[in-house]
């Protein structure tokens, strides 16, 4: 197929309610619509089966068994393994700021009480590999939570998905906000950001296009502390917990996005930058493979790094 092509096929979605939001699977290929929307539904389905396996809203799953278990060493699956593994990466790449072993601090913050951090110090959890497959390792206590980590991994394990069965496509898969994309030469594809003031505006697009004759891959996902919210009286608290207090960040960024390779790697980077506060988002972001950021402060200002305005539509 020449380049420029795909961009002319029109560009078929699948989604459906999943992981506290919506998912969805956006594909453009040389195929009939009626094949797309099969690919399609199969990656929704396979994603929908990995994310059971981590989400800690159902007891059956395979993280709430783990977080309920007792014992300090507790056997995992191959996708369990994957995600601890990278939730291992993002933690050693954004300096400490993401933490999975945190569930507890998060669950004080939704009920208005305090967590006490943990007395002692470095890392708490920890992977064991065999020939029969991997065990984490935990002190006691130690429960974990996989939300954001888990939903950059599983959008970019469904690109993969969609990718190995309709090669030489334009793919989009939304990951309850956190988008895995990969586009074919000559096509685009635009990613609004959304505006946290309003329910439905966006402050800016975001242009995912190669610039030469090869496809490329992207990853945009936002985090802020305008969604996951509780009300206790006077107070309220965010889902962002920082890693030193235990508590929801003092932060005065309200929502950053961030473009990059991937989608977990922008997830981890996004989180990372809310909670470091804007005079150190932008150096933070200054990795390998994240191409920039955009913040929205307290004060009503939007920033972005000098790497994100080429993309900016």
């Amino acid at each position: 197929m020449n380049p420029g092509a795909v961009a002319a096929l029109p560009l078929a979605m699948v989604a459906r309610p999943l992981m506290g939001g919506h998912v969805s699977v956006h594909v453009r290929a040389a195929a009939d619509d009626a094949r797309l929307e099969r690919e399609a539904d199969h990656a929704l389905d396979r994603l929908e089966a990995w994310a059971w396996r981590l989400t800690r809203f159902d007891a059956a799953s395979e993280l709430s068994r783990l977080n309920a278990s007792r014992l300090a060493a507790v056997p995992i699956g191959p996708t369990m393994t994957a995600v601890l593994d990278w939730a291992r990466t993002a933690e050693s790449m954004t300096d400490g700021r993401v933490d999975v072993a945190m569930l507890d601090a998060r669950l004080a913050a939704e009920a208005g009480t305090s967590a006490a951090p943990p007395v002692a110090a470095g890392r708490r959890w920890s992977l064991a590999r065999g020939r029969r497959g991997s065990v984490v390792l935990r002190e006691p206590g130690v429960r974990l939570d996989l939300d954001g980590v888990a939903k950059g991994w599983l959008a970019d394990r469904t690109l993969d998905l969609v990718l190995g069965r309709l090669p030489g496509s334009t793919i989009l898969v939304d990951g309850d906000g956190d988008v895995a994309a990969r586009v074919e030469p000559g096509d685009e594809l635009l990613v609004g950001v959304a505006d946290p003031a309003t329910d439905d505006g966006t402050v800016a697009v975001i242009r995912l296009a190669p610039d030469d004759d090869r496809p490329r891959r992207f990853g945009v996902a936002t985090s802020g502390t305008s969604v996951h919210r509780w009300d206790h009286g006077a107070a309220s608290a965010h889902h962002l917990i920082d890693p030193v207090t235990w508590r929801p960040a003092e932060t005065d960024i309200v929502q950053a996005t961030v473009l990059a390779d991937s989608a977990r790697a922008a997830e981890a980077f996004a989180k990372a930058a809310v909670l470091a506060g804007s005079d150190l988002a932008a150096g933070i972001l200054d990795r390998p493979g994240v191409h920039g950021g955009l913040f929205i402060t307290t004060r009503g200002e939007i920033r972005a790094t000098p790497g994100m305005l080429p993309w900016l539509a």
